[in-house]
């Protein structure tokens, strides 16, 4: 993630996220569609349907990951166990 992909305040695809970010697109989706259902107000990320499609909001989407991590979490006290 780059500096000026971040700065960019502009709306992604589902595809388009999950090439900057990382992130499945199925996952994008899914959650789009979790987001989608909240209200507005309570939305985590700026999400708006388009021709059977979402677009997300580039800078939520950031913040998103900066808050939630990328990829599954390991819970510390498995790691001990053999």
């Amino acid at each position: 993630m780059t500096n000026e992909k971040a700065a960019e305040q502009i709306w992604v695809t589902t595809k388009e996220g999950a090439e900057i970010t990382g992130y499945h697109q199925d996952y994008l989706r899914k959650l789009a569609s979790k987001i989608l259902s909240q209200p507005e107000s309570e939305r985590v990320i700026q999400i708006r349907s388009r021709s059977h499609r979402f677009e997300l909001w580039l800078p939520d989407l950031y913040k998103y990951m900066a808050e939630h991590g990328y990829g599954p979490q390991e819970n510390d006290h498995h790691a001990d166990e053999d």
